[in-house]
């Protein structure tokens, strides 16, 4: 503790899947300056998803830099830094970056995925990891792919990486991987958190490109001279392994005890769940959580938030003049639009842009707007997509929770760029028929990441369950009973328009 004795901030860094976050806090967990970068996935193929590593590292760099120069921050006085990241496999070799990172939405793996079917079994993998053998949400068919179609690049790599260990990477010069993300690889036991040997012998894996595994609160290195150099930190600040960003974005919410449960919509929408023990459900991921003697359960959708993006990229130049006109941004501008549109309008979206993960597990499925008419109106196509990404998360909860774990007049926390949105949030608490949480902070990775810091640096001021003091700062949002059997008749049909369609997707 005595290099943080006189240090009273903490920088909590997200990489995320079209954008890199970093924010500094106080002790108190608030927020007192924070960058933001956006940036493209690269397509170079059809269903190949790739971004650039390099990409993350700039941002990084540009939003410290931004935070010293209009914040007036310094950086001295940083007691400890937490990184998390969406998912992404990248190749790294000896101070060079052998491949950009394959992002979750990738499908370019299909033949390794049933090559590993044959040569591991479904079974085998579900009993050592807790997971299905599934490509895009885990590392190990991403790996078999360059095995298979770029050994060259297997041969020039040291480590593979996540976008948070790359991060650290580049600020420490030390390889890791946080021990949640171990876990979803495909790679990991998730009884004793170690990587299974057995799996990397049936998959065939060079073992020496596997990096170690560190617990999310411990400390992998500190930031380099030339590091600060670049970024404008302070050499010899700690930087801890951190998190996947739902993780992080969990722990932010509150979830910390068994039971406890929180929805995160991004660019992705995620519902994770804890417990004491180990999860083993089918179509769940499953890994252990930030902190020891706890297991997380995750559902994940691949288009979340990134749905109502795809609408203003593509349409809305529409309203782009409105908003522009009346001073507020142009998701502000939906927001109102959305409220324009009844419930008791007939369109409903799914929201499979990229295939889906949970809970239907379909890479081929794709998003269908059904029940369009000649009065259909913008507002309705807004109020569609938030009502089929809560749809999406609701089924996916019928999936991860049995009925009796927890009561539905329990607040679950809801949080990411949604806790921003009014009427997103109360859509969600209709649609569930629960009390949501509207979280005081959108920005819940971040903070999630100072947590974690915090832990790793022994800052009593911040503990574990830090997330759930501030979870109370949230607003409720209460169901209208009066949309409860309007919006099951309408999840029935969500639910019965993939059925139909399903058949008809490309193989």
């Amino acid at each position: 503790m005595n290099k943080t004795i006189h240090k009273d901030l903490l920088l909590g860094i997200d990489i995320g899947t079209t954008g890199t976050k970093c924010s500094f806090y106080n002790f108190k967990g608030e927020k007192i300056s924070s960058g933001y970068q956006e940036y493209r996935m690269i397509h170079p193929q059809n269903d190949w998803t790739e971004q650039d590593p390099l990409r993350w590292w700039q941002a990084v760099k540009e939003n410290i830099q931004l935070c010293i120069d209009v914040d007036n921050i310094d950086t001295k006085r940083v007691a400890c830094i937490g990184v998390s990241s969406t998912n992404a496999v990248m190749l790294m070799g000896k101070n060079k970056v052998i491949y950009n990172g394959v992002g979750l939405h990738d499908q370019r793996a299909k033949e390794q995925e049933n090559w590993l079917k044959e040569h591991i079994g479904d079974e085998k993998a579900f009993k050592i990891t807790g997971n299905n053998i599934v490509k895009g949400s885990f590392a190990l068919p991403t790996l078999r792919w360059f095995i298979d179609n770029r050994p060259d690049l297997i041969e020039e790599t040291e480590k593979f990486l996540i976008p948070n260990g790359f991060i650290i990477k580049k600020l420490t010069d030390e390889y890791s991987i946080d021990r949640p993300r171990s876990g979803l690889t495909l790679m990991n036991d998730l009884n004793n958190g170690g990587w299974s040997s057995e799996i990397i012998e049936l998959a065939q894996i060079p073992e020496d490109i596997l990096p170690p595994i560190f617990n999310s609160y411990e400390i992998v290195g500190e930031v380099t001279k030339r590091a600060a150099k670049s970024t404008g930190l302070c050499e010899g600040t700690p930087v801890c392994a951190g998190a996947i960003d739902t993780i992080s974005a969990s722990l932010a919410s509150g979830v910390i005890a068994p039971g406890d449960a929180a929805i995160t919509i991004g660019s992705s929408g995620r519902v994770c769940q804890v417990n004491n023990k180990p999860y083993f459900k089918n179509k769940v991921l499953s890994t252990p959580y930030a902190f020891d003697n706890l297991y997380a359960a995750v559902q994940t959708t691949d288009n979340a938030g990134i749905s109502l993006k795809w609408f203003r990229d593509t349409f809305g130049k529409v309203v782009f003049q409105d908003a522009l006109n009346a001073g507020i941004s142009i998701y502000e501008q939906m927001n109102r639009l959305c409220a324009k549109s009844q419930p008791q309008s007939p369109i409903i979206f799914l929201p499979y842009l990229s295939g889906e993960k949970s809970p239907i597990w379909n890479p081929n499925a794709r998003g269908v707007f059904f029940g369009i008419s000649l009065t259909s109106s913008y507002s309705d196509f807004i109020r569609a997509i938030m009502e089929g990404v809560a749809f999406s998360i609701k089924h996916c909860i019928e999936n991860l929770m049995d009925e009796h774990e927890q009561s539905q007049d329990t607040p679950v926390p809801i949080g990411g760029g949604i806790a921003n949105s009014d009427i997103w949030c109360q859509i969600f608490a209709d649609v569930l028929q629960r009390p949501v949480i509207q979280l005081a902070t959108e920005e819940t990775e971040t903070l999630g990441d100072i947590i974690i810091a915090a832990s790793a640096v022994g800052i009593n001021d911040i503990k574990p369950d830090f997330g759930k003091v501030l979870a109370k700062k949230g607003k409720i949002k209460t169901p209208s009973v009066a949309l409860k059997d309007l919006y099951e008749e309408k999840f029935t049909k969500y639910k019965e328009l993939y059925t139909q369609v399903k058949h008809i997707y490309v193989n």
